[in-house]
């Protein structure tokens, strides 16, 4: 049971886990400092978990910890992408790509479309490119984050760019 008094000395951080930002993981030592665990609790106000949480960050640190979170996460994607397409020689060494990749890149898109891991990550960057994350069109921006396809996805982005752009 998360306490004040135990997060008092044992508390190392706390994110949101889920796009809804309804799910919050926060993570907390042991005793002896030795282990590490992960608690999962509601983003509720009348939790006991939320309300101890609440004696070490804010409701906006909490969201700013997530952003910072979502940005390191991405940052070391980025660089294991990186990584892979200088192996895979989609990238050169130079950094260029390759026109191959393009092919690769429509293929990635259209099999497996449904991929899990694959539409959280396309979500993901997606809301780094100013233009999405920046927009006021809620109803655009809803449907990138609910989509249920890296088609669908792609499409709802291209619409609310395409509109910013206008």
């Amino acid at each position: 049971m998360l306490t004040k008094e135990y997060l008092k000395d044992n508390f190392i951080d706390a994110y949101f886990i889920n796009e809804e930002r309804d799910t919050i993981e926060i993570l907390t030592t042991s005793e002896d400092k030795k282990e590490v665990f992960p608690t999962i609790i509601p983003f509720n106000e009348e939790h006991e978990g939320f309300k101890a949480l609440l004696s070490k960050m804010s409701v906006d640190d909490l969201h700013e910890r997530t952003y910072i979170k979502k940005k390191e996460e991405r940052k070391l994607f980025e660089e294991q992408l990186i990584r892979i397409g200088k192996k895979d020689g989609f990238i050169s060494e130079d950094g260029k790509i390759d026109k191959d990749f393009f092919p690769t890149l429509v293929k990635s898109i259209l099999d497996n479309p449904d991929n899990e891991d694959h539409l959280f990550s396309l979500k993901l960057t997606l809301f780094e490119v100013p233009k999405i994350r920046e927009s006021e069109n809620t109803e655009l921006k809803s449907a990138i984050r609910k989509g249920k396809t890296k088609v669908e996805v792609l499409l709802n982005a291209l619409k609310l760019i395409s509109e910013e752009s206008n």
